[in-house]
């Protein structure tokens, strides 16, 4: 009997262990999608992660945040270094088209060999806009304060079918990256083009407000409770 019980209370510890650790898993991940920072894809060349969304009229405003709409001065602190880029409205036939589900106002575009630099010497923590009729030939490189390279990412990343199309909520979308623990700063981008053209728009630097952190926090916290919890219910030996 007495081998018998204990097996039971293994099994019971086990069993609460798992409930634990699901239970404490979906609420981190509960958390992470409400603050924005849920990953969904993560690049090799960097721990930064970004996570896009369908366009439409709502993901095409911009954010909250340090906003960048090319529809007057740049906010203090900011340069932007074009290279075969413009700041432009409506379409250009062979150059350029306003990104889908636009306001109509003005916006970046990037021509065939061309680049443009936002920079900040601020550091921000996530970076989000809106990018038109995405092309594989569109490239975006994450920089630091001080302009270096934190990753790079092909806009055949950001989209199953980079074909360009101007009109399709799959290829004009809003990317969001964030920057994982142990990264730079975000401090700038830069947007990079092999083709006429990559067009984006509402351009928004973030730090999280410090209520999203202590929520994160607090959801990785109980899962680490519950794993070690699991760890100590699978060690015991019994006579």
């Amino acid at each position: 009997m007495e081998g018998h019980d204990c097996a039971l209370w293994r099994g019971a510890g086990t069993a609460t262990a798992n409930l634990l650790l699901k239970g404490s898993i979906s609420m981190v991940m509960k958390i992470a999608a409400v603050a924005g920072l849920f990953t969904a894809i993560a690049s090799p060349a960097s721990a930064a992660t970004f996570v896009t969304q369908l366009g439409s009229a709502a993901s095409f405003a911009a954010p909250a945040g340090t906003a960048i709409t090319f529809d007057g001065a740049l906010p203090t602190g900011f340069s932007l270094t074009p290279t075969n880029s413009s700041i432009v409205s409506g379409d250009l036939a062979n150059q350029y088209a306003q990104p889908a589900f636009s306001d109509g106002s003005r916006y970046l575009a990037v021509l065939n060999g061309g680049s443009a630099v936002l920079q900040s010497t601020t550091g921000f923590d996530s970076v989000s806009f809106f990018l038109g009729s995405i092309d594989s030939f569109n490239s975006v490189q994450l920089l630091s304060t001080t302009g270096q390279v934190i990753g790079t990412f092909a806009g055949s990343l950001f989209t199953a079918n980079a074909n360009g199309n101007q009109d399709i909520p799959q290829t004009n979308r809003r990317v969001t990256f964030t920057r994982s623990a142990g990264d730079a700063m975000i401090g700038g981008i830069n947007f990079i083009s092999g083709g006429n053209s990559l067009e984006v728009d509402n351009v928004v630097f973030a730090v999280p407000e410090p209520s999203t952190w202590a929520l994160m926090f607090l959801g990785f916290g109980m899962v680490g409770t519950a794993m070690r919890y699991r760890r100590r219910s699978k060690s015991v030996t019994y006579a």
